[in-house]
This record gives C-alpha cells, structure tokens and sequence, in this order.
C-alpha cells in the first residue's frame, strides 16, 4: 500500500521518535556520599553535555531535548540536591562531580552547555580538563572570580526570601528571569519551584573552585559561544562582555525578546543556535 505524503511524514516522524527513546537511558551516577540522576539521548560522534543553572534542575531543558538529541548523543543531570538528586551531606566541588559522571557515562570528551552557574561549572571544568572539552555554549553566564554588584545581591537575597516564605508567584515575576510577554513559561517556572522546593538552597553545600576561572581566562582554547538574554541583569551582561575580550576567538550573542532562561522562553532559537555553533 503506497502512503500518502502526509502520513509517510508523520511515520517517518514517529520512526525517528521511537528511534531516538530507544537510545535513552536515565538513573544515578553514583558520586562520593550521594548520586545524581542522569538522563541520555541520541547518538553520533558528538555528545552534548547540559549543566543546568542554580534555580532549576535539568528539567529546564525538556523543550530543547527533543532537537538535540536527534543530532547528537546528549547527556543532562541534577547537581547535588537539585531535582531528583539527593542534596548533599557533605561539602563537594560540582567540578569533581561532573568528572565521575563523564567518566562513568564513559564520556572522553564533548561540549558543555552551561546555563548561569552552569556556565561557571563548564569554564571550571574546561580550566581543570581541557582534553575533555571540544566546545563551550555559556548561557547567561556566571563565572567564578567575579564580585557581584550591591543590586545583584539585593536581588538575589530578596529572591530567596520570597522563596522561603512561600511566595513563588513573586519569585516567577522577577524581570530579568523571563520577559514581560512570557506568560506560559512564568506559570511553568511556578510549577517547577514548587514542586521542587530544594533547588534554591541546593547549593549551600559547594565549595568554590581552587582558582577562581576569571583570571585564567585567556587558557580556554576551544570555541566558545557566549549566549544572553536581551532583558538579563546587568551582571551578566557585564560578565558575557567580559568573557568575550578574555577568551580567545569567544563570540558573544544577545538573543532578542528573551531573559535569564532562555532555553525556556525561546527554546526553538536556542536550539538553533546552539546546533548552528557545534556544527560550524
């Protein structure tokens, strides 16, 4: 029986679907005193590594997943205490953490996509393993060695007590996270932070990197693509700038219409651009 146009699209759709949740696999690294759940996708010779940011987990990037893993084999996790990860009893470097789960998911090297303090973990890992990185995607970035100005502390104390006294609606409507018109996604960013209430105090446990990234800068050698939100705070903006100038051959891009999480806000233009610079 010969198909349509139509319906032979939409198998040839579902084959592709079917093909890429056959090659997924989730469960727990185990890291010393605890575990982190993981999550892979795809194939092919490239393996994408997604470090989430410090107020979600790596359920931020369920809208993105879908894309990227049918170009390439891509891994997510939850740091200590963050989504399905159990929080942390003991004090822990996330770069140490990061080293296991490559190891364990036999990973010998890949790109790191890092959103926010993600991106600091990918810089830090980058400083501390250079073999294993082929590129960086810095979202939003958060980099270690850099002060915070007053405003960005005021804020960042003001967010975690509205968090603690239950006032997450506030919380969704801070106007750097997402912009004015991102309505779903705010009422989505809601309903992650309640349902995972330990991801704001998830990182009380980290300890800094043994260096601060910010003045080694210049010993990244691997392409790296600088990505930031039109309406992101000036700290960042300030810090994406920073990093351009510092890494050698970075390339900073402002993304328009779009704030702190734009993966989550404008997830079809940041896959694009993300796929765009792995395949250049």
């Amino acid at each position: 029986m010969k198909l349509s146009t139509p319906v032979r699209a939409i198998a040839i759709g579902c084959a592709l679907a079917w093909a890429t949740l056959a090659r997924a696999g989730a469960g727990f690294v185990a890291v010393p005193d605890g575990k982190l759940a993981y999550e892979t996708c795809g194939a092919g010779p490239t393996t994408v590594v997604l470090l989430h940011d410090g107020i979600l987990h790596s359920v931020a990037y369920d809208d993105i997943w879908p894309t990227l893993c049918q170009r390439f084999k891509v891994i997510r996790y939850d740091r200590r205490g963050y989504g399905a990860s159990p929080p942390a009893d003991q004090p822990y470097r996330p770069v140490d953490d990061l080293a296991v789960v490559m190891k364990t998911l036999e990973v010998k090297h890949a790109v790191l996509v890092g959103s926010s303090s993600g991106s600091g973990l990918a810089v830090d890992y980058a400083l501390a393993h250079p073999e294993q990185v082929d590129r960086l995607v810095l979202v939003g970035p958060w980099i270690s060695g850099f002060d915070a100005s007053f405003g960005f502390i005021f804020r960042a104390l003001k967010l975690l007590t509205l968090y603690k006294l239950g006032l997450t609606d506030s919380v969704a409507r801070d106007p750097y996270i997402l912009t004015k018109s991102a309505a779903p996604q705010r009422e989505r960013l809601k309903a992650i932070l309640k349902a995972y209430p330990g991801n704001l105090t998830a990182g009380t446990r980290e300890l800094p990197p043994s260096s601060p990234a910010r003045p080694r800068l210049g010993d990244i050698h691997v392409p790296t693509l600088i990505l930031v939100g039109e309406v992101d705070i000036k700290d960042v903006q300030e810090q994406a700038k920073a990093l351009e100038a510092a890494i050698p051959g970075a390339r900073r891009e402002v993304v328009p219409k779009t704030g702190h999480l734009m993966y989550l806000e404008r997830p079809k233009a940041f896959a694009e651009r993300v796929t765009r610079f792995i395949d250049q």
